[in-house]
């Protein structure tokens, strides 16, 4: 009796490991996927920037001897700080 109580122990131990290591290594693979992912798209952003930034400096280098260059907002107009934030309008 005592043996099959400890054998069915051991089998329910087994299951419960199998069963948390397939769910740690799930979560492991999702994190690693997440992580590669914002590797890539930081990396790309920043690929972007240097690239964009080389382009402002050749057509400055160009067009300096022409006029002033009017610098691009790299936010892409979603803050513009030419304008106040906050209305300096009374109320009323």
């Amino acid at each position: 009796m005592e043996l099959a109580v400890s054998v069915v122990s051991v089998l329910m131990m087994q299951k419960r490991d199998i069963v948390l290591t397939a769910v740690f290594s799930s979560l492991a693979a999702l994190i690693l996927v997440a992580g590669v992912g914002a590797a890539c798209y930081f990396f790309h952003k920043r690929r972007r920037k240097r690239d964009e930034d080389e382009e402002d400096s050749q057509q400055v280098t160009c067009s300096r001897l022409e006029a002033a260059p009017e610098k691009k907002s790299r936010l892409n107009g979603f803050l513009s700080l030419k304008t106040p934030l906050i209305s300096t309008k009374t109320l009323g």
